[in-house]
This record gives C-alpha cells, sequence and structure tokens, in this order.
C-alpha cells in the first residue's frame, strides 16, 4: 500500500513538473568590459633618404662551460639549458681524414659511415627503428681533424639513446654486405662530384696547395681512392680512430650534471682505450704556387674562379686581425670583394672570401661563380683587390669599424638553437681550442685595432702568393689567361694535374 501511494505521489509531483511553467530566473550580470590594450605611440617618420642607422653591438656571449674528464680520458664540456625539454650531444673523436693512406681517401668517413650499421646485436633497420622510437637523431660527419658524432633527443630520453649510442660507437659489427652497399653509394656520389665545377675546383686546390700530405685531399675521397678501399681496411681502421682516450663529449641542454655523469658513467664508464692512427704530415707542395690550373667543362656556362694560398693553422697570431682584414675584402655582402664583382660588374651573384684553418695549416681563398665570357676580367679584379688592399684603398676607418660591427652583431646568431651552440662547441673542440675560447670570442675581435688589421693585409694579400683553379669552359677563355705570364696545367676532377 505505502510503495503505491508513494508512486501516486510520484506521478503527481512529475505532472507538476512537467506542467507548469518554470519560476522565472534572475538575469545574468552584464559581462565586465574586457579591458582594451593601450593605443600604440606612433612611430618616428622614416627618413627614406637615408640609410638606417644600425643598432649597439650585442654585449652578449656564451655563457661558461663546465668541464670535467671522465676516468677513461673522455672530457665532457657541459651548458645547462632548460629552456627546452631538448639535449643536443657531439662526441668529437681528434682524428680525421687526415689520418687516411695515400689513394684511400675517404677511408676514415666512409668508416664512421659503417657504425650504425648494425651494432649491438641489432641490424642497421633494427638499430634504426630503436632511434626513431626514442625520437632520437642519430649522425656523423668527418673532417680533417676529427669525426664528429652528432645525437640529438629527447631530456627524458637521454639513457636509452646513450645506451643505443655505446652500442654505435664500442659494438659495431660494420657487417661485409652493408659495407659493399655503403661503399657503391659513396662511389656514385663521388662520381656525381665530379660533374660539378666548383666540387672539381675545390679537390684540385688542395692537392695544388698541399700535395700529397695533410690537408691535400677532401674528406669524402674521390671515386678512385674509395674504389681502393677493402672491407678489412675499415675494419682495422675503426680500432685506430673510435676510442674514448681524448675524446670530448659536448652536451647542450636540459640535463643537469648529477644525470649527465650518471648516464656517461653507464654508457661508456667502463670503455678504455686511445687512437692509434696518426695524420699526415704537412709536406712541399710539388706545383708552382704561380700558376694556373685548369679543369675543363665544355658544356659550362659559368667557371669557377679561385685564388687561393697556403696559410697558416689555427694557431695563428693574426687569427683575429686576420678575419677583420678578411672581413672587409671578402667576407661579407658589403666587402670589396662582392661589391665590385656583383653590384658593380654584374659577372656574379656573389663573390666571397675566407681562411680555412686546422690544426696543422690552412689557407685563405677568394672565390666566385662567374659567366664564362668574364673569367679573364673576374681574374683582373680578384688580383687588383689583392693589390690595392695593401697600396692604393688601405682598410679604412669606416671598413674596419664595419667588419668589427658586423662580426660582433652576427655572432649571438651562431647560438640560436641548441643544436646551433652544440655544433659551434665542438668544431672548437674538434680544433684543439679550450672550452672557454668562444666566451671570449667578442672581447678577441673587439681587441683588433685598425693597424693590425692592416698588417694583417699586409701579410697575406700578396698576389704572386696565390694559385689560380679555374673550372670550366677552358677554350673560350684560356687565350685570355696567358696574357697573365703565368704557366698553365690541366687538371682532371681527381685532382691529378699536368703541365
Amino acid at each position: 500500500m505505502s510503495r503505491f501511494i508513494i508512486g501516486v505521489a510520484g506521478l503527481v509531483l512529475g505532472a507538476g513538473l512537467l506542467g507548469c511553467p518554470p519560476a522565472e530566473s534572475p538575469p545574468p550580470p552584464p559581462p565586465e568590459p574586457t579591458p582594451q590594450p593601450p593605443a600604440p605611440e606612433p612611430l618616428a617618420p622614416v627618413d627614406w633618404s637615408k640609410l638606417p642607422t644600425p643598432a649597439e653591438a650585442s654585449s652578449w656571449s656564451l655563457p661558461k662551460v663546465n668541464t670535467w674528464t671522465m676516468g677513461n680520458g673522455m672530457r665532457v664540456w657541459h651548458l645547462e639549458q632548460s629552456s627546452a625539454p631538448l639535449v643536443s650531444m657531439r662526441i668529437v673523436f681528434p682524428r680525421g681524414s687526415a689520418t687516411d693512406p695515400a689513394g684511400k681517401e675517404g677511408l676514415t668517413a666512409l668508416t664512421g659511415d659503417m657504425l650504425d650499421e648494425g651494432a649491438g646485436g641489432k641490424n642497421a633497420l633494427e638499430l634504426g627503428d630503436a632511434f626513431q622510437r626514442l625520437a632520437t637523431d642519430y649522425g656523423t660527419s668527418t673532417d680533417i681533424d676529427a669525426v664528429t658524432v652528432h645525437l640529438d633527443m629527447l631530456a627524458d630520453k637521454l639513457n636509452p639513446s646513450l645506451g643505443l649510442l655505446a652500442d654505435v660507437l664500442r659494438r659495431p659489427s660494420l657487417p661485409a654486405d652493408e659495407f659493399k652497399r655503403r661503399k657503391d653509394l659513396w662511389v656514385a656520389s663521388a662520381l656525381s662530384r665530379e660533374s660539378d665545377p666548383g666540387a672539381a675546383a675545390g679537390v684540385v686546390l688542395r692537392r695544388v696547395l698541399y700535395g700529397q700530405g695533410y690537408l691535400g685531399a677532401r674528406p669524402a675521397g674521390t671515386k678512385s681512392s674509395l674504389k681502393a678501399i677493402s672491407h678489412a681496411d675499415i675494419k682495422a681502421h675503426y680500432p685506430a680512430v673510435f676510442q674514448p682516450q681524448g675524446a670530448i663529449v659536448v652536451v647542450v641542454g636540459a640535463v643537469d650534471e648529477a644525470t649527465l655523469r650518471g648516464g656517461l658513467k653507464n654508457a661508456f664508464g667502463d670503455w678504455k682505450g686511445s687512437p692509434t692512427a696518426k695524420p699526415a704530415a704537412v709536406v712541399p707542395s710539388e706545383l708552382p704556387a704561380k700558376a694556373i690550373y685548369l679543369v675543363d667543362f665544355p658544356k659550362a656556362s659559368q667557371s669557377t674562379v679561385i685564388a687561393a694560398r697556403r696559410a697558416p693553422g689555427i694557431g695563428a697570431e693574426d687569427h683575429f686581425p686576420a678575419m677583420v682584414f678578411n672581413r672587409s675584402l671578402g667576407g661579407a655582402f658589403t666587402s670589396r670583394l662582392n661589391l665590385n664583382l656583383r653590384e658593380d660588374k654584374g659577372y656574379t651573384y656573389g663573390a666571397r672570401s675566407y681562411f680555412s684553418r686546422y690544426r696543422n695549416a690552412g689557407y685563405h681563398l677568394l672565390s666566385a661563380q662567374v659567366k664564362g665570357e668574364t673569367t679573364r676580367a673576374s681574374v683582373d679584379e680578384f688580383l687588383r683587390e689583392l693589390t690595392e688592399v695593401t697600396t692604393a684603398r688601405p682598410i679604412s676607418e669606416t671598413e674596419f669599424q664595419e667588419a668589427i660591427d658586423g662580426l660582433i652583431k652576427g655572432f649571438p646568431g651562431r647560438f640560436e638553437r641548441l643544436s646551433s651552440t652544440a655544433g659551434q662547441l665542438a668544431s672548437e673542440a674538434e680544433s684543439g681550442r679550450p672550452a672557454g675560447w668562444l666566451g671570449a670570442w667578442p672581447g678577441r675581435v673587439k681587441a683588433v685595432s685598425l693597424g693590425a688589421t692592416r698588417e694583417a693585409a699586409t701579410t697575406y694579400a700578396k698576389p704572386d702568393d696565390y694559385v689560380l683553379v679555374i673550372a670550366g669552359a677552358t677554350a673560350g677563355f684560356k687565350e685570355a689567361l696567358s696574357e697573365l705570364g703565368r704557366p698553365f696545367y690541366t687538371c682532371d676532377a681527381e685532382g691529378h694535374c699536368r703541365r
């Protein structure tokens, strides 16, 4: 009975709720007005008749890099930056392509390329999948003085990524079938480079300046030198290069010192050994400096023109004054060389110059890709600029200050990303410089004087010390170049030259 009464009451109550109009609710309060941002201040009028005034040079410099040495001889350069949950790592092994045997140039680079073609019980595909699952990027690069291993990863994947890297560096399988496949790809790439006038000119230039010794060949080798490399060469070269003693581990990103120390110890703490590969010695060139070296590309519409000379390596006492001198000569868009050949003459889209310095030697180079019919005229302008920078038109106070400002203002841009910062530090590690060198860089540039800059120009800008290497349709300009009175040498794309 009670259940029925409750049911009827429920129906009556439900009917009342459904049939009667609801009581009116109070209206919602009016929305608060959205605060409006203040009106922007009017921009100052622009005087388009004048060049813009450059901003003051930045006082930014690289923060101090923390360093320590592991028990096995690996040195660590650590810069903690927590702006993003990422870590960028470079391991610099201090043996590079300068250790390649004569006739087998490219051996070190090919050996480095083979490290991830199977390691730690995984084949190449399995290893690639393992890195991919961690969202970790792995790679290697080889230069004259070092092989650098790259690892970019998520900060919370540091330890598993280091585990895979330890397999790659310490336990590579270097399988014969993968060696054949990778070697064939490298040979094909070298063959492709032979059709590029710029690449061919670069090969010839190193051979002309440094012969068969240190700095005489590109790290990637040539078609012939790569074909000469055997699987046994790779197996023997790996332990001679990839050892922990003397290697520098550069780490930039969101990892604290304690975590990094633990991860590196777990991955590499019990790895022992020293590299045994020896770099070639610097030898005199067997070819004359005051000569013209031609690489013929009969169908080329443009010519690659290079003027270059030997220069000291990274230990040069005039490193910074020479840098400022080069900035004025051809190291910037507004430099003399580019304004002359591009803006004034219209021979090229761009002309440049730079110093390339390595541990034991280096060179200074002027280069441009020019219209074929302007090859001789471009050479004349190269030589004229080298002559006038020490005679009729020494570097002016304005040029000097623009060079200093340009170098200082461009410096922070070299560290925009974690990987960029790691790359800059790795480059200094590769050169054998200390961890604090980049931190002192802006002050060293600012300390350069106009007198020291002009002295550096006098030291380097001697036209007779510069070899001329030209790749293009030689039939169109060889006769005109003969008026320079320099002997001709004909070269192939692998750097073999004959009179």
